[in-house]
């Protein structure tokens, strides 16, 4: 199946907004990762090896966290389907954000990535079908979850795209070669797309759990795009309770000339830790 590209009429749900009543996009716009650990619903999917359904104790915590965060643009990873995501949002978040997105992906558990947003979303495309050609192996892979990219309005007339993802964990032989083709085929729609032009331009941010540490290899070759990591200098940045540094956001050149200044962090306010075996990165961003 060729790779999707989806009408944001089709996949994403508006909360009772109509984009022609959606508050103008914010000059700055906080943008958020957050690995919610598996946000299940309480129906079982004979089509999948889905867990129990998410404690509702855990998905209060959730939404304080994600309250207190106050994210323009949410990226979420290891959520079953949209209807426990507007489920939550309508349910926990007083339906703090107008639009989401999620598309069914590969895990065959059903954790996927979505998208909450305050924003008007201009268009997204799935990555999910696309085949990634393994020679060593003679195999071709596919991303673990999906691969999403959504487009917003920025202030200025122009666009900003981000490109969000959850990406093979597990340190065998077989889950790092398959994090490491991931992370080549991401470079590479980066490039065919033309998210970042050869001069720089093209407002980018890479978003997710990468299962990747800053000193590995595969980090190297997304910082070398060129995508900088803001976070990379804060005191404490462990944003997995083993103590490891699995999620990011990444900024192309452009992004990064829109940062704002020390606005980058990891929460591990209360009651961070009860809430997910994740912490939630966010920055603010000029757009």
């Amino acid at each position: 199946m060729k790779r999707a590209l989806f009408s944001i009429l089709l996949i994403f749900f508006l909360f009772g907004f109509s984009a022609c009543c959606q508050p103008e996009t914010p000059k700055y716009v906080r943008i958020a990762t957050y690995n919610v650990q598996d946000m299940f619903d309480d129906i079982d999917d004979p089509h999948k090896s889905d867990g129990i359904a998410i404690d509702p104790a855990r998905l209060k915590a959730l939404a304080q966290v994600i309250t207190a965060i106050d994210a323009d643009v949410l990226a979420l990873q290891e959520v079953e389907n949209i209807e426990i995501l507007t489920y939550f949002n309508d349910e926990y978040l007083d339906g703090m954000y107008t639009e989401a997105v999620l598309i069914e992906g590969n895990d065959p558990r059903g954790i996927d990535v979505a998208v909450l947003s305050k924003i008007r979303i201009l268009e997204v495309e799935s990555f999910r079908d696309t085949r990634i050609d393994d020679p060593e192996n003679d195999r071709r892979i596919r991303f673990s979850r999906d691969l999403l990219a959504v487009t917003f309005p920025a202030s200025n007339g122009k666009k900003w795209t981000l490109l969000t993802t959850h990406l093979k964990s597990g340190g065998d032989t077989d889950s790092v070669d398959k994090r490491t083709l991931q992370v080549g085929e991401i470079i590479k729609i980066i490039k065919e797309r033309g998210y970042i032009s050869r001069t720089g331009r093209g407002i980018l941010v890479v978003a997710g759990d990468l299962n990747l540490e800053p000193s590995s290899e595969n980090m190297a070759r997304l910082t070398g795009v060129p995508l900088s990591d803001p976070a990379r200098d804060l005191p404490y940045r462990k944003t997995h309770r083993s103590r490891k540094v699995l999620d990011y956001i990444l900024l192309s050149p452009d992004a990064d000339s829109r940062y704002v200044m020390g606005s980058v962090g990891v929460y591990l306010d209360s009651p961070a830790w009860e809430a997910s075996d994740h912490f939630a990165v966010y920055l603010d961003l000029r757009l």
